[in-house]
């Protein structure tokens, strides 16, 4: 009996090694990380609920992502076609470029333009338009899509001279070293105002209130920049 329980002890002393390795090996062994991709499907589904909640702004930002990638693709194959082409003097132009001044053209107008006149024809054609799906694309394209195409293309023309003559105009006006130098004297002005407006705002005030304090505020403030303090340039301009 004395033999057969040493037996049973050292079998139980072995089982709790065994365990407590188990133990130690579980405790040292890494997590597995979690699987962060998205499968195409998950995606669509994502993007299907977006459009039952915000259709208009949903199909605002994916017209304007897409009219920008339409536009830097189409410049940037017409510029690659156009450099694989020697001109007169058989010499190559520079390297690939993507015209930046349409991308942003068709990507403001296919966002704030095209979008909001499409979501709502489209509702309005569905409700009220011919039964037929052949009559609906007819009133479509015969009546409605040579409009939009003169609008796209007034719409491209005044963006595009609009953003050039701003960027000229900000290359002209030396924009970022004004600011640079008026942002110094700015903030230090600032640090004597608005650490005393927020605390005295955050203290007596309740938080939906905190904006509409903060912008009372900035009225003195903004009357002091406009002034010509804190190195800003003022009426002097």
């Amino acid at each position: 009996m004395t033999g057969s329980n040493n037996r049973n002890r050292i079998g139980n002393d072995e089982g709790d090694g065994e365990d407590n390795i188990r133990g130690v090996t579980n405790i040292y062994r890494r997590p597995v990380a979690p699987k962060t991709s998205i499968s195409p499907s998950e995606l669509l589904n994502r993007y299907n609920k977006l459009l039952d909640r915000y259709p208009l702004r949903t199909k605002m930002v994916t017209s304007a992502i897409v009219s920008a990638f339409g536009s830097a693709l189409g410049s940037f194959l017409s510029s690659s076609n156009t450099n694989h082409k020697p001109n007169n003097n058989n010499k190559r132009q520079s390297s690939s470029r993507i015209n930046w001044v349409d991308v942003f053209s068709y990507a403001i107008h296919g966002g704030l333009v095209n979008a909001p006149i499409c979501h709502y024809w489209f509702e309005w054609l569905a409700t009220n338009g011919p039964s037929s799906n052949t009559s609906s694309v007819l009133v479509d394209q015969l009546v409605v899509q040579p409009p939009l195409l003169v609008l796209m293309f007034i719409c491209l023309d005044v963006l595009r001279a609009n953003i050039r003559a701003s960027i000229g105009q900000f290359r002209e006006a030396n924009v970022v070293g004004k600011a640079l130098s008026a942002a110094g004297p700015a903030v230090v002005d600032s640090w004597r105002f608005w650490p005393f407006a927020v605390y005295f705002t955050f203290k007596y005030l309740k938080k939906k209130h905190y904006t509409v304090a903060l912008n009372l505020c900035s009225v003195a403030w903004t009357a002091y920049l406009a002034k010509g303090g804190g190195g800003g340039d003022g009426a002097s301009d």
